[in-house]
């Protein structure tokens, strides 16, 4: 009798292992949006600030205060065009804060560096040194989302020229002799854009006054000339920077007082060549200005606001929840101790 073969046991299924997923890929930071390049531009006809925002507290008044939706307050953000009043207006009010704040919580709400926003500005001198480059500039801007605005303001020549010598005067230390020549490349600057002073006053090491020049300047020497009308109104910029400086304002040709300065330019045949008729000093002082600055003639400031690293941080909150605002240590501890 043939015996009989077992049956082999039926394997045993083995057991699915589950599928662990994917990691998801960590989202990549977007890359910081580099400043705009107005290397072509006049350094004196240019400004540029920034202003910081803490998008935290934006989102505290639209949701809490304003009882807006979290979705629509994001997209109320994206769409904030700030006037240039908010933008010139000052950067300790909140939701801004001044950019020289060193990185860390927001002042207001603590809120951490991640929900802190930025927005660089950009402002341009209208005039025929600049008017065809920023028309240049305006057209290459990307158009989509208003990743940049562009904002008018009226001003006049005098308003841009007492502006412009603030600016210049902030970065000047008075008790060092070195000022007068970086004002006078400032002014010579502003007075013919076109010329690199930068790169000519590099071996320059006196400023004179030419007796041959009728008009414009030339270099000699290593020393820069300048026509007589030239080098008079560079004597009443640094005058004029450096007046309250003490009694008197410092120049090229030593320190005057208004009577002085209206005796050397009256002698001199500035005030005739600048039509100047007026009899005390004062009166003369108003109307060399009113000519060395342009006046009330109309002038235009167009401002460039960069808002791309603005959208990107907006983009990159839009489905959190803003974080709960606190009071700030500094400010716990200060009324800490009024209590």
């Amino acid at each position: 009798m043939a015996a009989t073969k077992k049956k082999p046991a039926p394997a045993k299924a083995k057991s699915k292992k589950k599928a662990q997923p994917a990691p998801r890929p960590k989202p990549k930071r977007p890359a910081k949006a580099q400043p705009l390049d107005l290397s072509a531009f006049p350094a004196e006809s240019l400004t540029s600030f920034e202003r910081r925002i803490c998008l935290a507290c934006v989102l505290d008044v639209f949701t809490r205060h304003l009882g807006l939706a979290l979705k629509t307050a994001h997209l109320e953000i994206r769409r904030h065009a700030p006037p240039l009043a908010e933008l010139q207006g000052p950067d300790h009010v909140r939701p801004y804060f001044p950019a020289s704040t060193t990185p860390g919580a927001c002042p207001y709400c603590a809120a951490p560096p991640k929900w802190h926003a930025q927005l660089r500005v950009y402002r341009i001198e209208s005039g025929k040194a600049t008017d065809a480059l920023r028309r240049e500039l305006v057209k290459s801007l990307p158009k989509s989302e208003d990743q940049f605005l562009i904002l008018e303001e009226k001003a006049t020549q005098q308003h841009a020229f007492f502006e412009w010598l603030e600016k210049i005067s902030g970065d000047f230390d008075l008790d060092q002799p070195g000022w007068l020549r970086e004002v006078s490349k400032h002014y010579l600057s502003r007075k013919e854009p076109k010329v690199d002073w930068q790169a000519l006053f590099g071996p320059i090491h006196a400023i004179r006054r030419s007796r041959r020049l009728d008009s414009g300047w030339e270099v000699d020497a290593g020393r820069l000339f300048l026509a007589p009308l030239w080098f008079d109104e560079l004597l009443l910029v640094q005058y004029l920077v450096s007046r309250s400086q003490k009694a008197g304002g410092l120049t090229l040709e030593g320190r005057y007082t208004l009577p002085e300065l209206f005796a050397r330019l009256r002698k001199a045949g500035y005030l005739r060549a600048m039509g100047v008729e007026a009899h005390t000093p004062a009166d003369a002082l108003e109307a060399l200005v009113a000519h060395l600055s342009g006046g009330e003639s109309s002038l235009r400031f167009y401002y460039i606001v960069d808002r791309r690293e603005f959208l990107e941080k907006a983009k990159a909150l839009k489905l959190l929840k803003p974080p709960k605002p606190k009071l700030p240590q500094t400010l716990a501890r200060a009324r800490g101790k009024g209590q």
